[in-house]
């Protein structure tokens, strides 16, 4: 059994003897797949042992056959819609949710006719002879008794995936130490988006000045779920004020309005993305939340005086491009 199979993602590409990534394309099932594979002895992160990881671009013919799974798989919908399936049991997925698998169980997916889904995935094991007492072996118990596989990602854990793809496509000195970091921390991550209910607290607690006390909350807030806030109503509303108190008090405090935060914040995240190449500019507009590439780039231009792909080739010496990797 190849090492595709073992994770779930068959047939794009086969086992190398040594270890290293794979960049493929099959018309009509995977438009663009980045895969890393390694060799039988797999690649140790402290208590992580590494299967496989990569980044799968889906066509609308795409689809997983029903396999047994052999190692733990941690799955982010980076954006489309899609659908895995764990012991007969469908789940539909889209953009920004998470998908967990464990041995044994039986897993099999496919992409939306109409809007296929990208997706990272990781594949590991839990290294428990050699780190017996670490605490990342709680989270396995936790996955092994999951009451169900998909949920929302409400914490950026698109981040560190992104990270790992960056260290294995271009290893550099401590490229090692970066990956275990980016893997502890999609583990992590994981745990608190599926089993614990943790937010950011700290110093809000025990401060007098109840004003102090709102504007660092909802900046929190909005750094928290950038992603995934529609309208800044609901940050005053998860804290009981109306909007025009809180951007008053926001603007008393801060000296910036709360709307113009909000929007430096999605403009900063929208750079970063661009800067890390892994998204097409049809992508980043869809993670920004866009309903188009033309809304995106028109809002882009008023902030920056620039069109996406000319700002891109500008400041990051890349080509931007509407389609998807492969295109």
């Amino acid at each position: 059994m190849d090492r595709q199979e073992v994770c779930g993602n068959e047939g794009a590409v086969s086992v190398s003897p040594s270890n290293g990534t794979r960049i493929t394309s099959v018309p009509g099932t995977r438009r663009f797949q980045f895969d890393c594979l390694h060799s039988a002895e797999l690649m140790q992160y402290g208590a992580i042992s590494l299967y496989q990881f990569g980044d799968l671009s889906c066509d609308a013919g795409f689809h997983l056959s029903q396999h047994t799974q052999v190692c733990y798989e941690i799955s982010y919908i980076v954006s489309g819609k899609g659908w895995f399936g764990t012991n007969g049991a469908r789940y539909e997925l889209e953009q920004g949710d998470l998908y967990i698998g464990a041995p044994g169980e039986m897993h099999e997916g496919g992409a939306d006719a109409d809007d296929p889904f990208r997706y990272f995935y990781l594949g590991f094991q839990f290294n428990t002879s050699s780190f017996p007492d670490s605490p990342l072996l709680s989270i396995k118990e936790l996955i092994d008794g999951k009451q169900t596989p998909r949920c929302a990602d409400r914490l950026d854990i698109r981040t560190p995936f992104a990270g790992v793809l960056k260290e294995l496509s271009s290893a550099s000195p401590f490229s090692e130490k970066m990956i275990q970091s980016y893997l502890e921390q999609i583990l992590v991550l994981t745990y608190r988006n599926f089993f614990s209910d943790w937010e950011a607290k700290y110093p809000g607690e025990g401060w007098e000045n109840s004003a102090k006390r709102a504007v660092f909350a909802a900046i929190h807030y909005i750094d928290d779920r950038l992603l995934k806030i529609d309208d800044l109503g609901e940050v005053s509303d998860a804290f009981g004020y109306s909007l025009s108190y809180l951007s008053h008090l926001f603007s008393r405090e801060t000296g910036d309005s709360l709307r113009h935060y909000y929007a430096k914040r999605k403009w900063e995240k929208t750079v970063e993305l661009m800067k890390e190449g892994n998204y097409s500019i049809t992508e980043i507009a869809a993670i920004m939340r866009y309903d188009s590439i033309h809304t995106f780039s028109r809002a882009f231009r008023k902030a920056f005086g620039l069109s996406p792909s000319s700002y891109m080739k500008e400041h990051f010496g890349k080509k931007g491009t509407s389609a998807g990797p492969s295109e």
